[in-house]
């Protein structure tokens, strides 16, 4: 996805704040001081109503990136089935903004058979952001609920009794509506 083809009404994916619609796009002043910019806010409203204003030249390290295609998608679903298998080359990628997705396939691979301790804040810390931002944006590309998708993502990482426990309580947490 280029950032120029952006428009009003299009969407985006974060892993923590969730699918965000572009509100409005600002142009750049005449002076030239101000580039492009993006007002964003989440599909699903909280109370606060927050809204992010992005810069277009920030849109890539902000975390904010389009929808996979549902191909991709499939693939990433592949990937957690055969683990250290073949996964997405940098030839392969047709958008570096898709990356992001496929990171969190490979965080949560990787978490899944590793033996770290729940006590360990930071990479608990990481593995949640992983399961709900990999979660949230499979349910958005299949449009199913958080807790089918979850359970779609479990049922191809394998059996349950091999995966870290912690693994299992981050996918339920974020199969949670």
């Amino acid at each position: 996805m280029k950032k120029e083809k952006l428009a009003n009404g299009d969407l985006l994916y974060h892993p923590i704040h969730g699918l965000c619609r572009i509100e409005r796009v600002t142009r750049p002043s005449p002076s030239g001081q101000e580039g492009l910019s993006y007002s964003l806010v989440p599909k699903i409203t909280a109370r606060m109503k927050s809204r992010f204003v992005i810069a277009a030249k920030d849109l890539e390290i902000s975390g904010f990136h389009g929808l996979v295609p549902r191909s991709e998608a499939n693939k990433i679903l592949r990937y957690l089935k055969v683990g250290n298998g073949k996964s997405r080359s940098a030839a392969d990628s047709s958008s570096n903004l898709q990356d992001q997705a496929w990171g969190l396939a490979r965080a949560l691979q990787t978490f899944a058979y590793d033996k770290f301790e729940a006590k360990d804040q930071r990479k608990r810390q990481a593995l949640e952001r992983s399961a709900k931002g990999l979660v949230g944006e499979l349910s958005c590309v299949f449009k199913l609920t958080l807790k089918k998708t979850a359970d779609r993502v479990l049922k191809n990482l394998g059996h349950a009794s091999r995966i870290n426990p912690s693994v299992l309580s981050a996918l339920a947490l974020a199969g949670e509506d």
